[in-house]
């Protein structure tokens, strides 16, 4: 009986452990809090916006160039500068 409450208490240790590692990609939506957006590094702010930017504005992300990322953390705001390349023909 002591082993197997040794073996459920180890495996139901090692799931909390597991689940609480695995990364949660980052929305723009209600699944994502202000506060885990306000704490991605720069690279994750990027990625989302390059992808929210081409997928709902239609713009490839080669043309994205993210010029700068501003947080405050007492508004629990994010402003994220984009210019978009232009093409010379």
């Amino acid at each position: 009986m002591k082993n197997l409450l040794k073996i459920l208490t180890i495996s139901f240790a090692l799931s909390v452990v597991f689940f609480s590692c695995t990364k949660k990609p980052l929305t723009l939506d209600d699944e994502t809090s202000m506060k885990t957006l306000l704490k991605a590094s720069d690279k994750d702010i990027t990625e989302l916006i390059l992808k929210e930017a081409s997928e709902k504005g239609k713009i490839p992300e080669e043309k994205l160039n993210v010029e700068y990322i501003l947080r405050d953390e007492k508004s629990q705001a994010i402003a994220v500068k984009i210019k978009i390349k232009e093409q010379m023909n």
